[in-house]
Protein backbone atom coordinates (compact mmCIF):
# COMPACT_ATOMS: atom_id res chain seq x y z
CA UNK A 1 0.00 0.00 0.00
CA UNK A 2 3.03 2.79 1.04
CA UNK A 3 4.85 1.80 -1.93
CA UNK A 4 1.98 1.73 -4.04
CA UNK A 5 1.80 5.72 -3.41
CA UNK A 6 5.10 6.66 -2.86
CA UNK A 7 5.12 5.41 -6.78
CA UNK A 8 2.67 7.44 -7.86
CA UNK A 9 3.64 11.00 -5.67
CA UNK A 10 7.47 10.68 -7.56
CA UNK A 11 5.37 10.04 -11.22
CA UNK A 12 3.64 12.90 -10.62
CA UNK A 13 7.11 14.99 -9.60
CA UNK A 14 9.13 13.49 -12.49
CA UNK A 15 6.61 14.28 -14.93
CA UNK A 16 6.52 18.47 -13.69
CA UNK A 17 10.33 18.37 -13.51
CA UNK A 18 10.34 17.17 -17.07
CA UNK A 19 7.79 19.51 -17.99
CA UNK A 20 9.72 22.48 -16.66
CA UNK A 21 12.79 21.31 -17.70
CA UNK A 22 11.27 21.17 -21.34
CA UNK A 23 9.86 24.34 -20.95
CA UNK A 24 13.23 26.02 -19.42
CA UNK A 25 15.28 24.61 -22.24
CA UNK A 26 12.85 25.84 -24.94
CA UNK A 27 13.79 29.17 -23.93
CA UNK A 28 17.11 28.92 -23.68
CA UNK A 29 17.14 27.40 -27.18
CA UNK A 30 14.97 30.33 -29.07
CA UNK A 31 17.30 32.70 -27.03
CA UNK A 32 20.12 31.41 -28.42
CA UNK A 33 18.71 30.87 -32.20
CA UNK A 34 17.59 34.53 -31.20
CA UNK A 35 21.03 35.91 -30.44
CA UNK A 36 23.17 33.13 -32.78
CA UNK A 37 21.28 33.60 -35.84
CA UNK A 38 19.01 36.76 -35.92
CA UNK A 39 21.16 39.35 -34.06
CA UNK A 40 24.56 37.97 -34.96
CA UNK A 41 25.57 40.75 -36.93
CA UNK A 42 24.39 43.18 -34.12
CA UNK A 43 26.50 41.48 -31.40
CA UNK A 44 29.47 40.67 -34.18
CA UNK A 45 29.69 44.63 -34.86
CA UNK A 46 30.06 45.16 -30.68
CA UNK A 47 32.55 42.98 -30.36
CA UNK A 48 34.62 44.11 -33.24
CA UNK A 49 34.09 47.77 -32.48
CA UNK A 50 34.21 47.74 -28.66
CA UNK A 51 36.30 45.12 -27.19
CA UNK A 52 39.56 46.94 -27.59
CA UNK A 53 40.83 50.30 -27.89
CA UNK A 54 44.12 51.50 -29.69
CA UNK A 55 45.73 54.51 -27.47
CA UNK A 56 48.97 55.64 -29.31
CA UNK A 57 51.64 56.69 -26.77
CA UNK A 58 53.83 59.54 -27.87
CA UNK A 59 57.47 59.35 -27.41
CA UNK A 60 59.73 62.49 -26.28
CA UNK A 61 60.85 63.98 -29.46
CA UNK A 62 64.70 64.43 -28.95
CA UNK A 63 66.40 67.49 -28.23
CA UNK A 64 68.05 70.48 -30.34
CA UNK A 65 71.37 71.34 -28.65
CA UNK A 66 73.71 74.07 -29.06
CA UNK A 67 77.73 73.79 -29.79
CA UNK A 68 78.43 73.11 -25.89
CA UNK A 69 75.47 70.79 -25.36
CA UNK A 70 73.25 73.46 -24.17
CA UNK A 71 69.16 72.79 -25.04
CA UNK A 72 68.13 75.35 -27.31
CA UNK A 73 64.37 72.74 -27.98
CA UNK A 74 63.38 70.13 -26.45
CA UNK A 75 60.04 69.12 -25.55
CA UNK A 76 58.35 68.70 -21.38
CA UNK A 77 55.39 66.68 -20.17
CA UNK A 78 52.18 68.16 -19.78
CA UNK A 79 48.09 67.78 -19.27
CA UNK A 80 45.73 68.97 -21.37
CA UNK A 81 41.63 68.67 -20.76
CA UNK A 82 39.67 67.92 -24.35
CA UNK A 83 36.65 67.77 -25.45
CA UNK A 84 35.01 65.27 -27.75
CA UNK A 85 31.74 66.74 -28.67
CA UNK A 86 29.99 63.60 -29.44
CA UNK A 87 30.15 62.33 -26.57
CA UNK A 88 28.96 65.30 -24.88
CA UNK A 89 25.22 64.89 -23.69
CA UNK A 90 24.59 68.92 -23.91
CA UNK A 91 27.48 70.69 -25.89
CA UNK A 92 26.30 74.00 -24.21
CA UNK A 93 26.14 72.71 -20.70
CA UNK A 94 29.61 71.10 -20.66
CA UNK A 95 31.39 73.90 -22.71
CA UNK A 96 29.58 76.18 -19.97
CA UNK A 97 31.11 74.10 -17.06
CA UNK A 98 34.42 74.02 -17.75
CA UNK A 99 34.39 77.38 -18.94
CA UNK A 100 33.26 77.99 -15.16
CA UNK A 101 35.68 75.49 -13.38
CA UNK A 102 38.83 76.47 -15.15
CA UNK A 103 37.89 80.12 -15.11
CA UNK A 104 38.77 80.33 -18.87
CA UNK A 105 38.46 83.75 -20.93
CA UNK A 106 36.10 84.89 -23.37
CA UNK A 107 38.83 84.41 -25.87
CA UNK A 108 39.87 81.13 -25.16
CA UNK A 109 35.92 79.75 -25.49
CA UNK A 110 35.21 81.72 -28.85
CA UNK A 111 38.43 79.87 -29.86
CA UNK A 112 36.92 76.31 -28.82
CA UNK A 113 33.56 77.09 -30.30
CA UNK A 114 35.18 78.13 -33.50
CA UNK A 115 36.86 74.43 -33.69
CA UNK A 116 33.71 72.90 -32.58
CA UNK A 117 31.93 74.25 -35.74
CA UNK A 118 34.46 73.44 -38.50
CA UNK A 119 35.75 70.25 -37.45
CA UNK A 120 34.10 66.79 -37.06
CA UNK A 121 32.13 65.63 -33.79
CA UNK A 122 34.50 63.02 -33.27
CA UNK A 123 37.52 64.87 -33.39
CA UNK A 124 39.01 66.29 -30.07
CA UNK A 125 38.94 70.37 -29.21
CA UNK A 126 41.60 71.12 -26.78
CA UNK A 127 40.20 73.20 -23.97
CA UNK A 128 43.52 74.25 -22.36
CA UNK A 129 46.92 72.73 -21.65
CA UNK A 130 49.46 73.22 -19.05
CA UNK A 131 46.64 73.10 -15.88
CA UNK A 132 47.75 72.12 -12.13
CA UNK A 133 46.90 68.67 -10.57
CA UNK A 134 44.44 70.13 -8.49
CA UNK A 135 42.43 71.83 -10.70
CA UNK A 136 42.95 68.48 -13.00
CA UNK A 137 41.23 65.96 -10.39
CA UNK A 138 38.73 68.36 -9.60
CA UNK A 139 37.35 68.24 -13.21
CA UNK A 140 38.17 64.65 -13.25
CA UNK A 141 36.02 63.68 -10.53
CA UNK A 142 32.86 65.68 -11.95
CA UNK A 143 33.04 63.38 -14.73
CA UNK A 144 31.28 65.58 -17.11
CA UNK A 145 30.67 63.73 -20.45
CA UNK A 146 32.89 64.45 -23.01
CA UNK A 147 35.63 65.76 -21.03
CA UNK A 148 39.14 63.80 -21.27
CA UNK A 149 42.00 64.36 -19.48
CA UNK A 150 45.36 63.33 -21.46
CA UNK A 151 49.29 63.86 -21.11
CA UNK A 152 51.63 64.44 -23.65
CA UNK A 153 54.52 67.13 -24.68
CA UNK A 154 54.39 70.49 -25.60
CA UNK A 155 58.08 71.97 -27.59
CA UNK A 156 59.44 74.25 -25.40
CA UNK A 157 61.72 76.89 -27.45
CA UNK A 158 64.38 78.26 -24.85
CA UNK A 159 66.08 80.48 -27.13
CA UNK A 160 62.44 82.54 -27.97
CA UNK A 161 62.96 84.39 -31.20
CA UNK A 162 66.55 84.07 -31.17
CA UNK A 163 67.33 82.56 -34.40
CA UNK A 164 63.42 80.80 -34.73
CA UNK A 165 63.78 80.77 -38.28
CA UNK A 166 66.79 78.10 -37.86
CA UNK A 167 65.94 75.99 -35.47
CA UNK A 168 62.36 75.83 -36.45
CA UNK A 169 58.79 75.08 -34.63
CA UNK A 170 56.34 71.83 -34.58
CA UNK A 171 53.07 71.94 -35.37
CA UNK A 172 50.36 69.57 -36.47
CA UNK A 173 51.12 67.64 -39.23
CA UNK A 174 49.32 67.56 -42.75
CA UNK A 175 47.64 64.71 -42.49
CA UNK A 176 45.94 63.95 -39.03
CA UNK A 177 47.31 60.53 -37.23
CA UNK A 178 44.92 58.06 -36.34
CA UNK A 179 44.53 57.48 -32.39
CA UNK A 180 47.02 60.61 -31.87
CA UNK A 181 44.81 63.75 -32.38
CA UNK A 182 47.53 65.96 -30.61
CA UNK A 183 50.11 63.99 -32.57
CA UNK A 184 52.82 66.81 -33.85
CA UNK A 185 55.60 67.25 -36.93
CA UNK A 186 58.52 69.29 -37.91
CA UNK A 187 57.27 72.82 -39.86
CA UNK A 188 60.31 74.23 -40.65
CA UNK A 189 64.08 74.90 -40.06
CA UNK A 190 66.17 72.08 -38.24
CA UNK A 191 62.58 70.99 -36.33
CA UNK A 192 61.64 69.82 -40.24
CA UNK A 193 64.14 68.28 -41.77
CA UNK A 194 65.39 66.09 -38.83
CA UNK A 195 61.57 65.21 -38.11
CA UNK A 196 61.76 61.84 -38.63
CA UNK A 197 64.99 61.32 -36.34
CA UNK A 198 63.82 63.80 -33.51
CA UNK A 199 59.84 62.41 -33.33
CA UNK A 200 61.01 58.99 -32.05
CA UNK A 201 58.66 55.67 -32.71
CA UNK A 202 55.32 55.48 -31.07
CA UNK A 203 54.01 53.14 -28.48
CA UNK A 204 50.94 51.69 -27.82
CA UNK A 205 48.08 50.70 -25.06
CA UNK A 206 45.36 48.47 -25.53
CA UNK A 207 42.47 49.48 -23.73
CA UNK A 208 39.65 46.75 -23.08
CA UNK A 209 36.65 48.39 -23.50
CA UNK A 210 32.64 47.01 -22.92
CA UNK A 211 29.29 47.11 -25.28
CA UNK A 212 28.99 50.68 -24.39
CA UNK A 213 32.95 51.44 -25.25
CA UNK A 214 33.66 52.40 -21.45
CA UNK A 215 37.19 51.59 -20.39
CA UNK A 216 37.44 48.63 -18.06
CA UNK A 217 41.07 47.70 -18.43
CA UNK A 218 44.28 46.68 -20.23
CA UNK A 219 45.57 44.16 -22.24
CA UNK A 220 48.69 44.29 -20.89
CA UNK A 221 50.03 41.74 -23.47
CA UNK A 222 50.37 43.84 -26.11
CA UNK A 223 51.84 47.24 -24.25
CA UNK A 224 54.46 48.23 -26.33
CA UNK A 225 56.89 51.27 -24.88
CA UNK A 226 57.82 54.27 -27.15
CA UNK A 227 61.18 55.24 -27.89
CA UNK A 228 62.75 58.62 -27.19
CA UNK A 229 63.81 60.55 -30.51
CA UNK A 230 67.66 61.80 -30.90
CA UNK A 231 68.52 64.70 -30.01
CA UNK A 232 70.73 66.97 -32.92
CA UNK A 233 73.44 69.01 -32.05
CA UNK A 234 74.36 72.26 -33.60
CA UNK A 235 77.15 74.63 -34.24
CA UNK A 236 74.99 77.30 -32.62
CA UNK A 237 77.42 79.06 -29.75
CA UNK A 238 74.18 79.94 -27.87
CA UNK A 239 76.26 83.38 -26.57
CA UNK A 240 77.18 84.67 -29.95
CA UNK A 241 73.54 83.71 -31.24
CA UNK A 242 71.91 85.98 -29.00
CA UNK A 243 74.16 88.59 -29.42
CA UNK A 244 73.66 88.89 -32.94
CA UNK A 245 70.22 88.68 -32.65
CA UNK A 246 69.93 91.53 -29.97
CA UNK A 247 72.06 93.62 -32.05
CA UNK A 248 69.92 92.62 -35.41
CA UNK A 249 66.76 93.59 -33.37
CA UNK A 250 67.76 97.53 -32.91
CA UNK A 251 67.22 97.82 -36.77
CA UNK A 252 63.41 97.02 -38.23
CA UNK A 253 64.98 94.22 -40.36
CA UNK A 254 68.00 92.62 -40.96
CA UNK A 255 70.13 89.42 -40.76
CA UNK A 256 73.57 88.25 -40.01
CA UNK A 257 76.30 85.05 -39.59
CA UNK A 258 79.01 83.84 -38.26
CA UNK A 259 81.87 81.38 -39.09
CA UNK A 260 84.65 79.76 -37.76
CA UNK A 261 86.61 79.87 -40.37
CA UNK A 262 88.90 76.88 -39.31
CA UNK A 263 85.88 74.34 -39.65
CA UNK A 264 83.08 76.08 -41.25
CA UNK A 265 81.14 76.01 -38.40
CA UNK A 266 78.10 78.41 -38.17
CA UNK A 267 77.83 79.94 -34.95
CA UNK A 268 75.40 82.52 -35.19
CA UNK A 269 72.71 82.34 -37.51
CA UNK A 270 69.69 85.16 -37.14
CA UNK A 271 67.14 86.89 -39.02
CA UNK A 272 64.63 89.99 -37.91
CA UNK A 273 62.19 90.37 -37.34
CA UNK A 274 61.59 87.09 -35.84
CA UNK A 275 59.07 85.11 -33.76
CA UNK A 276 58.61 83.47 -30.72
CA UNK A 277 56.62 79.81 -31.03
CA UNK A 278 56.65 79.58 -27.62
CA UNK A 279 53.38 81.83 -27.93
CA UNK A 280 51.75 79.89 -30.68
CA UNK A 281 49.73 78.44 -28.44
CA UNK A 282 48.50 80.76 -25.53
CA UNK A 283 45.08 82.16 -25.63
CA UNK A 284 46.21 85.04 -27.94
CA UNK A 285 48.49 82.48 -30.14
CA UNK A 286 45.79 82.83 -33.74
CA UNK A 287 46.27 86.71 -33.16
CA UNK A 288 49.84 86.60 -32.72
CA UNK A 289 50.15 84.57 -36.08
CA UNK A 290 47.89 86.14 -37.87
CA UNK A 291 50.20 89.67 -36.99
CA UNK A 292 53.09 87.84 -38.16
CA UNK A 293 51.93 86.82 -41.80
CA UNK A 294 50.92 90.08 -42.15
CA UNK A 295 54.53 91.61 -41.70
CA UNK A 296 55.81 92.66 -44.57
CA UNK A 297 59.50 92.78 -42.91
CA UNK A 298 58.51 88.74 -43.09
CA UNK A 299 59.42 87.27 -40.36
CA UNK A 300 59.31 83.66 -41.22
CA UNK A 301 61.18 84.23 -43.77
CA UNK A 302 65.51 82.92 -42.99
CA UNK A 303 67.03 85.73 -44.48
CA UNK A 304 70.21 84.46 -44.27
CA UNK A 305 69.67 82.28 -46.68
CA UNK A 306 66.50 83.06 -48.50
CA UNK A 307 67.38 86.97 -49.19
CA UNK A 308 69.38 88.49 -51.74
CA UNK A 309 70.87 91.77 -51.59
CA UNK A 310 72.62 94.07 -53.84
CA UNK A 311 76.33 93.42 -51.97
CA UNK A 312 77.07 96.95 -52.36
CA UNK A 313 80.73 98.08 -51.42
CA UNK A 314 81.33 94.48 -50.12
CA UNK A 315 82.13 93.13 -53.37
CA UNK A 316 84.87 95.71 -53.62
CA UNK A 317 87.07 92.84 -51.95
CA UNK A 318 86.22 90.42 -55.05
CA UNK A 319 87.51 92.82 -57.40
CA UNK A 320 90.20 93.90 -56.00
CA UNK A 321 91.59 90.21 -55.48
CA UNK A 322 90.66 89.91 -59.20
CA UNK A 323 92.81 92.70 -60.54
CA UNK A 324 95.67 91.88 -58.25
CA UNK A 325 95.58 88.27 -59.40
CA UNK A 326 95.44 89.20 -63.31
CA UNK A 327 98.32 91.43 -62.70
CA UNK A 328 95.95 94.24 -64.49
CA UNK A 329 97.13 96.70 -61.14
CA UNK A 330 99.84 97.15 -58.53
CA UNK A 331 98.37 97.71 -55.03
CA UNK A 332 100.20 100.83 -54.74
CA UNK A 333 98.75 102.29 -58.15
CA UNK A 334 96.86 105.33 -57.85
CA UNK A 335 93.75 106.63 -59.47
CA UNK A 336 92.55 110.08 -59.18
CA UNK A 337 88.69 110.79 -57.58
CA UNK A 338 87.17 113.92 -58.14
CA UNK A 339 83.30 112.93 -57.07
CA UNK A 340 83.04 111.72 -60.52
CA UNK A 341 83.97 109.83 -63.41
CA UNK A 342 82.61 110.44 -67.10
CA UNK A 343 82.93 107.77 -69.60
CA UNK A 344 81.00 107.69 -72.96
CA UNK A 345 77.80 109.53 -72.59
CA UNK A 346 77.53 108.62 -69.01
CA UNK A 347 78.38 110.32 -65.67
CA UNK A 348 79.55 107.89 -62.76
CA UNK A 349 79.03 109.00 -59.34
CA UNK A 350 81.27 108.45 -56.17
CA UNK A 351 79.37 108.24 -52.87
CA UNK A 352 81.79 111.06 -51.63
CA UNK A 353 80.80 113.97 -53.59
CA UNK A 354 84.19 115.80 -53.49
CA UNK A 355 86.36 113.02 -54.13
CA UNK A 356 88.69 110.94 -52.30
CA UNK A 357 91.79 112.81 -54.54
CA UNK A 358 94.34 110.44 -55.57
CA UNK A 359 94.07 106.63 -54.14
CA UNK A 360 95.66 103.44 -53.98
CA UNK A 361 93.90 100.08 -53.91
CA UNK A 362 94.78 100.72 -49.61
CA UNK A 363 93.18 103.92 -49.70
CA UNK A 364 90.46 102.78 -52.49
CA UNK A 365 89.42 99.95 -49.77
CA UNK A 366 89.75 102.05 -46.39
CA UNK A 367 87.78 104.53 -48.03
CA UNK A 368 85.28 102.83 -50.34
CA UNK A 369 86.05 104.97 -53.23
CA UNK A 370 83.63 104.08 -56.43
CA UNK A 371 85.43 105.79 -58.60
CA UNK A 372 88.45 103.50 -58.14
CA UNK A 373 86.62 100.29 -58.29
CA UNK A 374 84.41 101.58 -61.61
CA UNK A 375 88.01 102.18 -62.99
CA UNK A 376 89.39 98.50 -62.16
CA UNK A 377 86.34 96.64 -62.95
CA UNK A 378 86.38 97.90 -66.59
CA UNK A 379 90.12 97.33 -66.44
CA UNK A 380 89.89 93.56 -65.99
CA UNK A 381 86.16 92.40 -67.34
CA UNK A 382 82.99 90.58 -65.92
CA UNK A 383 84.47 87.66 -66.86
CA UNK A 384 87.59 87.64 -64.38
CA UNK A 385 85.48 89.79 -61.98
CA UNK A 386 82.64 86.13 -62.06
CA UNK A 387 85.84 84.26 -62.00
CA UNK A 388 86.77 85.32 -58.73
CA UNK A 389 83.52 86.16 -57.21
CA UNK A 390 82.59 82.13 -57.73
CA UNK A 391 85.92 81.24 -56.47
CA UNK A 392 85.35 82.75 -52.99
CA UNK A 393 81.58 81.40 -53.13
CA UNK A 394 79.43 83.70 -54.33
CA UNK A 395 75.92 82.37 -56.52
CA UNK A 396 76.14 78.80 -54.74
CA UNK A 397 73.97 76.63 -52.42
CA UNK A 398 75.65 75.32 -49.35
CA UNK A 399 72.78 74.55 -47.16
CA UNK A 400 70.05 72.91 -48.86
CA UNK A 401 70.48 69.26 -47.73
CA UNK A 402 70.01 70.88 -44.13
CA UNK A 403 67.62 74.20 -44.09
CA UNK A 404 64.88 75.01 -47.01
CA UNK A 405 64.85 77.62 -49.62
CA UNK A 406 68.42 78.66 -49.59
CA UNK A 407 68.71 81.19 -52.60
CA UNK A 408 72.02 81.27 -55.16
CA UNK A 409 72.00 84.64 -55.91
CA UNK A 410 73.09 86.29 -59.27
CA UNK A 411 76.63 86.94 -60.30
CA UNK A 412 75.68 88.27 -63.89
CA UNK A 413 78.09 88.30 -67.37
CA UNK A 414 77.40 88.24 -70.85
CA UNK A 415 75.19 85.44 -71.53
CA UNK A 416 73.79 85.37 -68.47
CA UNK A 417 71.97 88.64 -69.77
CA UNK A 418 70.75 88.06 -73.12
CA UNK A 419 69.05 84.98 -71.82
CA UNK A 420 67.80 86.70 -68.76
CA UNK A 421 67.16 90.23 -70.15
CA UNK A 422 67.32 90.18 -73.75
CA UNK A 423 69.57 92.63 -74.18
CA UNK A 424 73.64 92.61 -74.70
CA UNK A 425 76.13 93.30 -72.27
CA UNK A 426 77.56 97.07 -72.17
CA UNK A 427 80.80 98.86 -70.58
CA UNK A 428 78.17 100.36 -67.85
CA UNK A 429 76.71 96.86 -66.72
CA UNK A 430 81.09 95.75 -66.36
CA UNK A 431 81.44 99.63 -64.48
CA UNK A 432 78.49 99.34 -62.48
CA UNK A 433 79.81 95.54 -61.25
CA UNK A 434 83.00 96.89 -59.58
CA UNK A 435 80.67 98.56 -56.32
CA UNK A 436 78.07 95.42 -56.41
CA UNK A 437 75.53 96.79 -58.21
CA UNK A 438 73.75 96.20 -61.24
CA UNK A 439 72.26 92.62 -61.62
CA UNK A 440 74.50 91.23 -58.92
CA UNK A 441 72.39 89.63 -55.70
CA UNK A 442 74.07 87.59 -52.99
CA UNK A 443 72.93 86.53 -49.44
CA UNK A 444 74.00 86.92 -46.47
CA UNK A 445 76.20 83.51 -45.94
CA UNK A 446 78.11 83.57 -49.09
CA UNK A 447 79.44 87.00 -48.21
CA UNK A 448 80.36 85.75 -45.05
CA UNK A 449 81.81 82.91 -46.81
CA UNK A 450 83.25 84.99 -49.01
CA UNK A 451 84.88 87.32 -45.91
CA UNK A 452 86.58 83.17 -44.29
CA UNK A 453 87.92 81.97 -47.87
CA UNK A 454 90.12 85.43 -48.10
CA UNK A 455 91.43 85.60 -44.80
CA UNK A 456 92.06 82.10 -45.09
CA UNK A 457 92.80 81.98 -48.46
CA UNK A 458 91.18 78.47 -47.90
CA UNK A 459 87.83 77.05 -49.74
CA UNK A 460 85.83 76.91 -46.70
CA UNK A 461 82.69 75.76 -46.53
CA UNK A 462 79.62 76.04 -43.85
CA UNK A 463 77.94 73.59 -41.69
CA UNK A 464 75.51 73.85 -38.81
CA UNK A 465 75.22 70.61 -37.69
CA UNK A 466 78.33 69.62 -35.55
CA UNK A 467 80.76 67.17 -35.62
CA UNK A 468 83.44 66.07 -33.76
CA UNK A 469 85.66 65.72 -37.47
CA UNK A 470 87.39 68.61 -38.72
CA UNK A 471 87.20 69.34 -42.19
CA UNK A 472 90.38 69.72 -44.45
CA UNK A 473 89.87 72.46 -47.31
CA UNK A 474 91.02 73.20 -50.29
CA UNK A 475 93.79 76.37 -51.05
CA UNK A 476 91.99 78.34 -53.06
CA UNK A 477 95.45 78.41 -54.60
CA UNK A 478 95.66 82.59 -54.53
CA UNK A 479 99.14 84.36 -54.13
CA UNK A 480 99.02 85.36 -50.66
CA UNK A 481 100.73 88.36 -51.13
CA UNK A 482 97.68 89.23 -53.32
CA UNK A 483 95.80 88.43 -49.80
CA UNK A 484 97.81 90.59 -47.69
CA UNK A 485 97.08 93.18 -49.98
CA UNK A 486 93.35 93.05 -49.38
CA UNK A 487 93.32 91.89 -45.56
CA UNK A 488 95.99 95.52 -45.48
CA UNK A 489 93.30 97.59 -46.80
CA UNK A 490 90.51 95.81 -45.08
CA UNK A 491 92.18 96.64 -41.33
CA UNK A 492 92.38 100.15 -42.40
CA UNK A 493 88.82 100.30 -42.75
CA UNK A 494 88.54 99.73 -39.17
CA UNK A 495 91.87 100.50 -37.71
CA UNK A 496 93.34 103.65 -39.82
CA UNK A 497 90.31 105.96 -39.95
CA UNK A 498 88.43 104.32 -42.87
CA UNK A 499 84.78 103.78 -43.54
CA UNK A 500 84.16 101.97 -40.26
CA UNK A 501 86.69 103.20 -37.63
CA UNK A 502 83.65 103.81 -35.19
CA UNK A 503 83.35 100.27 -34.88
CA UNK A 504 87.26 99.57 -34.21
CA UNK A 505 87.30 96.82 -31.46
CA UNK A 506 90.30 95.58 -29.62
CA UNK A 507 90.02 92.24 -27.32
CA UNK A 508 93.29 91.91 -25.37
CA UNK A 509 95.19 92.85 -28.85
CA UNK A 510 92.92 91.03 -30.92
CA UNK A 511 91.54 93.77 -33.41
CA UNK A 512 88.82 92.92 -36.53
CA UNK A 513 89.21 94.22 -40.07
CA UNK A 514 86.16 94.22 -43.12
CA UNK A 515 84.60 96.34 -45.77
CA UNK A 516 81.37 98.46 -45.28
CA UNK A 517 78.96 98.57 -47.69
CA UNK A 518 75.66 100.42 -48.75
CA UNK A 519 73.27 99.37 -51.63
CA UNK A 520 71.17 101.11 -53.50
CA UNK A 521 67.28 99.71 -53.64
CA UNK A 522 66.30 103.08 -56.17
CA UNK A 523 67.60 104.69 -58.97
CA UNK A 524 68.62 108.44 -58.44
CA UNK A 525 67.84 110.73 -61.68
CA UNK A 526 70.08 113.19 -62.58
CA UNK A 527 67.72 115.79 -61.78
CA UNK A 528 67.32 114.60 -58.21
CA UNK A 529 71.03 114.95 -58.55
CA UNK A 530 70.89 118.59 -59.51
CA UNK A 531 68.14 119.64 -57.58
CA UNK A 532 69.88 117.65 -53.79
CA UNK A 533 69.49 114.04 -53.44
CA UNK A 534 67.34 112.82 -50.42
CA UNK A 535 68.56 111.73 -47.57
CA UNK A 536 67.35 108.16 -46.33
CA UNK A 537 65.30 110.26 -43.27
CA UNK A 538 63.69 111.69 -46.11
CA UNK A 539 62.65 108.65 -48.07
CA UNK A 540 60.37 105.87 -46.71
CA UNK A 541 61.38 102.84 -45.00
CA UNK A 542 61.70 100.61 -47.84
CA UNK A 543 63.12 102.67 -50.42
CA UNK A 544 66.07 103.41 -47.54
CA UNK A 545 69.76 102.21 -48.43
CA UNK A 546 70.33 98.92 -46.92
CA UNK A 547 73.79 98.42 -44.85
CA UNK A 548 76.43 95.97 -44.30
CA UNK A 549 79.44 94.95 -43.24
CA UNK A 550 81.74 91.90 -43.94
CA UNK A 551 84.37 91.38 -40.78
CA UNK A 552 87.50 88.91 -39.75
CA UNK A 553 89.45 88.98 -36.88
CA UNK A 554 91.68 88.62 -35.49
CA UNK A 555 93.88 90.84 -37.78
CA UNK A 556 96.85 88.53 -37.32
CA UNK A 557 95.83 85.06 -37.69
CA UNK A 558 91.97 85.24 -38.87
CA UNK A 559 89.53 82.85 -36.66
CA UNK A 560 86.33 84.12 -37.14
CA UNK A 561 84.04 85.54 -40.25
CA UNK A 562 80.88 87.57 -39.96
CA UNK A 563 78.34 89.32 -42.35
CA UNK A 564 75.34 91.23 -40.99
CA UNK A 565 73.46 93.34 -43.07
CA UNK A 566 70.54 95.66 -42.14
CA UNK A 567 67.63 96.14 -44.50
CA UNK A 568 67.04 99.71 -45.26
CA UNK A 569 69.56 101.24 -42.26
CA UNK A 570 70.28 103.89 -44.46
CA UNK A 571 73.89 103.27 -43.92
CA UNK A 572 76.36 100.75 -43.30
CA UNK A 573 76.67 102.53 -39.34
CA UNK A 574 74.32 99.30 -37.26
CA UNK A 575 75.95 96.48 -39.21
CA UNK A 576 79.21 97.19 -38.30
CA UNK A 577 78.84 97.88 -35.21
CA UNK A 578 76.24 95.00 -35.10
CA UNK A 579 79.48 92.86 -36.51
CA UNK A 580 81.63 94.35 -33.70
CA UNK A 581 79.25 92.77 -31.22
CA UNK A 582 79.27 89.69 -32.07
CA UNK A 583 83.24 89.64 -32.92
CA UNK A 584 83.63 90.93 -29.28
CA UNK A 585 81.95 87.71 -28.12
CA UNK A 586 83.58 85.73 -30.08
CA UNK A 587 87.58 86.37 -29.47
CA UNK A 588 86.62 86.70 -25.32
Amino acid sequence: MIDTEVARTFDRRSALFLTGGAILTSVLVLRMLQMQVFEHKEYLRKSENNSFRIQVNMPKRGNILSESGTIISRDTPIYRIYLIPEEADDIDSVVETVTKELNLRKKTVDRIWRTIKKQQKFQPVLITENTNWNVLAGLSAKNIPGIHIGNGFSRVYEMGPAGAQVFGYVGAPNKPVPNNPFFTSGINGLEKRFNDDMAGIPGQTVLVTNAVGRITGEDKTQFVAPIVGKDIKTTIRENAQKVLYDALAMNRAGCGVALDIENGNILAMASTPSFDANNFKTDDGEEYISSLLSDVAKPFMNKTIEGLYPPGSTFKIIVALAALESGAISPKEKVFCPGYWEYGDHKYHCWEKHGHGYVDMYGALKHSCDIYFYQLALKIGIDAIKHMALKLGLNQKYMEDVLSHEMPGIIPDRRWKEKNVGAQWVHGDTIISGIGQGFILTNCLQLAIMMARVASNKQVVPRIIYSEKKPVFKSLDLQEKNIRHVLTGLEQVTQKGGTAFGSAINVNGKKMGGKTGTSQVRSISKAERQSGVLTNEQLKWNLRNHGLFVGYAPTDKPKYAVCVIMEHAGGSGPAARATAAVMKELLK
